[in-house]
């Protein structure tokens, strides 16, 4: 496989997201391969795999909102904010109103800080947080703003053993971590809690209907989507062949267009990206 492009996988559960372009370089027989959004090994879904050139679309598509169905569990918390750590509160719970969860997930929407879990791939010091977290190290993080775009509750709430379960569908900001906005949710009805439970169904303009499988691959069941089509959501303008030989010598261009970033493209192929800085564009990415 010598094509570059975006590779749409649904990553199972219990497995990294190095471990699925692990298994894809090999397989495909790919030089580079990269992503744009981790999974975690308990997570499944939508990963976005870039392979060849397309690695070098990873700052643009790392962008995008992510989508995700999550299911909680009220009355537990662990040490990695899901059902995969070592549980280190619990408390009852006998009832929990269905408009009482509503009421949270409603007050959620918007703009917030959000502080990284130590269980994280978040560097700190040259290490990740993860590595620290393993050997008992817990460190100072700083917060990050996140949006939540929209949050709704899916099913209904059910007590089973005294804890409560629910899912619940959100759009999220790059770099939202899902884990610890279970966590809030808890908190904000008094109880522990952690994600039990997580799949991401869209990144970007990505979908998990048009995801394959690890066995597809196997089968030779998949298709590559163009460079140009993965930046669909972005501003596009298909250029003359003046204007591009300008871009493909890195020359900045004076035009006015409606869009900060402008993905060029000539003959319907990927050619440049380009950003504004004061009154005129400037090459960020030109493809030869």
């Amino acid at each position: 496989m010598e094509d570059s492009g975006v590779l749409l996988i649904n990553k199972p559960q219990g497995i990294t997201s190095q471990d699925v372009l692990t298994k894809l370089k090999k397989t495909l027989n790919i030089k580079k391969i990269g992503h744009a959004g981790t999974l975690d090994p308990l997570a499944k879904g939508v990963l976005v795999v870039l392979c060849n050139e397309a690695t070098k679309l990873s700052d643009y598509l790392l962008m995008n909102e992510k989508t995700y169905q999550c299911e909680i569990k009220i009355g537990l918390s662990s040490t990695t904010e899901d059902c995969e750590g070592e549980i280190i509160e619990e408390k009852e719970v006998n009832n929990l109103s269905e408009n009482e969860v509503d009421n949270v997930l409603i007050s959620l929407l918007g703009k917030q800080e959000q502080i990284p879990p130590m269980y994280s791939s978040v560097h700190h010091q040259g290490k990740k947080l993860y590595e620290l977290a393993r050997k008992g190290i817990e460190v100072e993080r700083k917060s990050r703003e996140i949006e939540i775009y929209n949050i709704k509750r899916i099913s209904h709430v059910k007590i089973i053993n005294h804890q409560a379960i629910f899912s619940f569908e959100t759009k999220v900001s790059k770099g939202t971590y899902i884990r610890t906005l279970c966590v809030e949710i808890g908190k904000r009805l008094g109880y522990p809690s952690l994600m039990n439970q997580l799949t991401r169904i869209k990144s970007g303009i990505f979908s998990i209907e048009n995801s394959f499988t690890l066995d597809d691959i196997y089968n030779n069941n998949y298709k590559l989507i163009s460079m140009v089509d993965s930046l669909k959501g972005m501003y596009q303008y298909e250029v003359d062949e003046l204007l591009r030989k300008d871009i493909l010598n890195g020359k900045p261009i004076y035009q006015s267009f409606n869009s900060d970033i402008v993905v060029f493209t000539y003959h319907n192929n990927l050619l440049a990206i380009y950003q504004k800085d004061n009154e005129k564009y400037k090459a960020k990415r030109v493809w030869c």
